[in-house]
């Protein structure tokens, strides 16, 4: 009789299964996402929309508590133009009728000259973008195209996109540092030994710069070094995850609308921080005005007593020019509310989204002839189940990071309070807490992803849900930790061909490198201010396009790994049990179907 072939990791599993409960069972009527299920966490809904209440209640006070004062007023002759609450500064560069913003007064001419060279550069600013508004949207377009082909091409050709993308960044990274040092070398040969470190504001000074290229010839050289080794060894282990990619490709090709999902969170958090900038804005200028008295004759302080401008009455030789604003510790406490709201609304849209799309893609690894048997809208009919049942589970979920998130936010406030003073010790201590914090939130947002996974397949409430996803990843600890960063670092790899793709191409063409090219009327602008501004706007934002997309990828993978691991432990193979996992992924692990023997008829001749 043969034996079994053990796995080199089989005693460890069976140690890990013993510690973190029993696998799953073979359930005959599981065919993936449970229809009949029942609202989850209502206390935690509840909760969150008596906090919207709240917040409701604090924009009605930020609306009716301000008290807006006159800004500071010069005319071209440097002469007051508004009688009353000027501040009689007199500033000789001014050409000009300017309004400076109250805030500034205390520091007189040196913050009004701030204001005016912020000004400039943010006027050169916007020049640069109404010059090249067509061309920054040719390549977010770019971006959604390419992103789009890449994730429906690795349908069918997920190996040699993956190793292709492998070898592009390897390309990619290689080409940077070779420039970098090249260009630092030609520096050096040219101006000999750069002299000390000088900051300046003008971001292209820094690429003429030795130390800048050596910088970053440093930086794409280690990671280079870092890529090589992980394509050397964990070859095999790359096989496994393309099959992952694969079965997530398929996923996401079959259900295209899941990648015009993302719309609908970022619409939404477009609103969450719209809501939240305009009451952050109401609280700063809510509160009572107070000035001091200013002689209207000469312009000089009266007198260090403070003056309430609202309730200060016409005067022909005094005026009650704006010092501070006075809003109180209530105002204080609406500003902690509103970023804590912030925080908890942001990561209660991303939970809406997870759940929604692990729902959808739950559907898809559990159904068998997925040709047949998939419904027609399983995006939609995610989305309504998470709507309709497990809004709780997701209030209770992002609050808990939301918390951590805050309690992060008030100690970086600390540390800054703490900056000027001589409290090193202290301030150690506050950095030492901070780092474990986002250890803390790093972990609690990997159990959030899975725990929503279970959530939109069994409809269990949240703690239930991140138990079993817990246990079930601590079962399958060694496949979680190399099969499934792995594929995330792939994700990752791809994401960077893009955007370095984007980059290399924007950099050569507002360098003029295509003027020759190209028409006329599709060349760079003849005049920019700063190249700079073009060209990180288009690195940014596709890689902000392309996380998007990917991100509804990496949301099948994680989601189709999940639901691998619960089919490997409630099936065997056999015909009582068969997989559900696609044949690439049972021939990669040496799993197989049993199909049913037809039963051989005797010849006539053997009668």
């Amino acid at each position: 009789m043969a034996k079994k072939r053990i796995e080199p990791d089989d005693d460890q599993q069976v140690a890990d299964q013993k510690r973190y409960g029993k696998p799953k069972n073979f359930d005959p009527d599981f065919r993936g996402p449970l229809k009949n299920r029942s609202c989850t966490d209502i206390v935690c809904l509840l909760l969150l929309i008596a906090f919207l209440a709240g917040w409701g209640v604090i924009s009605y006070f930020a609306l009716n508590g301000q008290n807006p004062t006159s800004p500071i007023c010069l005319d071209e002759k440097n002469d007051f133009t508004i009688p009353g609450n000027c501040m009689p500064y007199v500033i000789p560069s001014v050409q000009s009728p300017v309004a400076v913003f109250p805030g500034w007064v205390p520091n007189g001419s040196k913050a009004l000259g701030k204001y005016l060279n912020a000004r400039e550069i943010t006027e050169k600013i916007f020049q640069d973008f109404r010059a090249t508004w067509w061309m920054i949207l040719v390549g977010f377009l770019a971006a959604m195209i390419i992103s789009f082909i890449w994730i429906v091409i690795m349908r069918w050709v997920a190996g040699p996109m993956v190793w292709l993308g492998l070898l592009s960044v390897i390309g990619v990274l290689g080409y940077g540092t070779y420039y970098c040092f090249i260009t630092w070398h030609g520096l050096r040969q040219k101006n000999g030994v750069e002299e000390s470190f000088e900051f300046s504001w003008d971001a292209e000074s820094y690429l003429t710069r030795q130390g800048t290229w050596l910088a970053f010839g440093i930086i794409a050289a280690v990671v280079l070094g870092i890529v090589l080794l992980i394509t050397l060894f964990l070859r095999n282990r790359i096989r496994l995850a393309i099959a992952l990619l694969q079965e997530a490709s398929k996923g996401v090709s079959s259900m295209m609308f899941t990648l015009l999902w993302p719309v609908v969170p970022f619409v939404l958090q477009v609103i969450v921080f719209s809501f939240w900038g305009l009451l952050a804005v109401l609280f700063s200028s809510a509160g009572k005005s107070d000035g001091v008295l200013i002689d209207r004759a000469n312009g000089t302080q009266l007198s260090n007593q403070p003056c309430i401008i609202a309730d200060f009455q016409n005067d022909t030789t005094r005026d009650c020019v704006f010092s501070s604003y006075q809003s109180g510790n209530m105002y204080t406490y609406f500003h902690l509310y509103n970023i804590f709201g912030l925080f908890w609304l942001g990561f209660f849209v991303v939970g809406l989204s997870e759940v929604s799309l692990a729902g959808a893609f739950a559907t898809f690894y559990w159904t068998r002839e997925k040709a047949k048997n998939m419904p027609m809208f399983p995006l939609a009919g995610s989305v309504g189940r998470c709507f309709r049942y497990h809004l709780g589970s997701v209030a209770f979920g992002s609050l808990i990071i939301a918390i951590v998130r805050f309690v992060r936010y008030l100690l970086e406030q600390l540390d800054k309070k703490l900056k000027q003073s001589q409290l090193g010790f202290a301030r150690f201590l506050l950095k030492c807490c901070a780092c474990c914090l986002w250890c803390l939130e790093s972990f609690l947002k990997f159990i959030n992803r899975n725990a929503y996974i279970m959530i939109a397949i069994y409809g269990k409430n949240f703690c239930r849900s991140a138990k079993d996803a817990f246990s079930l990843l601590m079962r399958n600890i060694i496949r979680v930790v190399v099969l499934d960063k792995v594929t995330d670092f792939l994700l990752f790899l791809g994401k960077m061909v893009i955007v370095s793709a984007i980059g290399i191409f924007a950099v050569h063409f507002f360098d003029g490198a295509f003027d020759n090219i190209f028409p006329e009327f599709l060349q760079r602008p003849s005049q920019m201010n700063y190249i700079a501004v073009p060209l990180i706007t288009v690195i940014i934002g596709s890689y902000f396009i392309t996380s998007a997309f990917f991100g509804v990828y990496a949301m099948a993978v994680d989601t189709l790994f999940l639901c691998f691991l619960e089919d490997l432990e409630r099936n065997d193979g056999t015909l009582a049990k068969p997989y559900f996992m696609s044949k690439n992924l049972m021939r990669i692990l040496g799993k197989k179907n049993k199909k049913e023997k037809t039963p051989k008829i005797a010849s006539t001749e053997s009668l």
